[in-house]
């Protein structure tokens, strides 16, 4: 085995994102129901959280590319790459700090 710890680390993190997977189809009748308010189509923030959730699993499947780099023996790429996921709420916050600033 290359480096136990990484192999560790990045196969929790791998089985984890790989589980909310299940919750994925949930969250896109959320997505659904976000635009239930007659006026919910006039706010950027709706548009933005569809866009987000609906991008979910991307960032998913980048993540588990960092095996990629864990056979190349780039641990700290591979790392970054498995942490990847940990920026995708950042941009839900991002997201609702833009539409109150602009609101």
């Amino acid at each position: 085995m290359k480096d136990q710890n990484a192999f560790v680390i990045l196969l929790i993190l791998n089985i984890v994102y790989g589980l909310t997977l299940f919750a994925y189809p949930a969250m896109l009748m959320v997505v659904v129901f976000s635009f239930d308010a007659p006026t919910a189509g006039d706010y950027l923030i709706s548009y933005i959280f569809a866009y987000v959730i609906m991008s979910y699993p991307i960032g998913v499947f980048i993540s588990w590319s960092c095996w990629y780099f864990y056979h190349r023996y780039a641990f700290k790429k591979a790392y970054i790459i498995a942490n990847f996921m940990l920026l995708w709420p950042a941009t839900l916050v991002v997201s609702s700090w833009i539409q109150s600033a602009f609101s």
